[in-house]
């Protein structure tokens, strides 16, 4: 059984409070510009649909694979660095790493599995290497 209060401190960071950003802020948009009645109906039909675009598609990335904007990534990272010892059990570090590179940042762990496996067979190379050895005749 996890606890609880792990879960939910989890989705206090600022990735979540982006992906929550991102799903209402279209909504409340299109509301504003619905209601105002200024702009032409195709107009408004093309802002609802790059609103509905925006939501359907940055908030699965966001969600679902910690990818956001690079001030959102950089906020989460420093947010899971420092509460890296509530949040998880392991030692665990975070870094940024480019998705669509002026737009928009994945956040990736630094260590885990894949990191040890990777280290694992680099050490192993490395101690089947040998150095030549100069005999240090001239």
């Amino acid at each position: 059984m996890t606890n609880w209060r792990k879960d939910w401190y989890s989705i206090m960071g600022p990735i979540w409070i982006w992906v929550i950003f991102i799903i209402f802020t279209p909504f409340f948009v299109m509301l504003i510009i619905v209601n105002a009645d200024v702009l032409p109906n195709v107009v408004q039909v093309a802002v609802q649909s790059v609103c509905y675009a925006m939501t359907i598609v940055l908030a699965p990335l966001a969600g679902l694979f910690d990818i956001a904007p690079p001030y959102v990534a950089k906020k989460e990272i420093d947010w899971r660095n420092r509460n890296s010892d509530e949040l998880f059990e392991n030692e665990v570090s975070w870094e940024v790493t480019p998705f669509l590179p002026p737009v928009l940042d994945r956040i990736r762990s630094t260590t885990g599995k894949k990191w040890k496996a990777v280290d694992r067979r680099t050490s192993k190379v490395k101690a089947n290497q040998t150095s030549p050895v100069s005999t240090g005749s001239n």
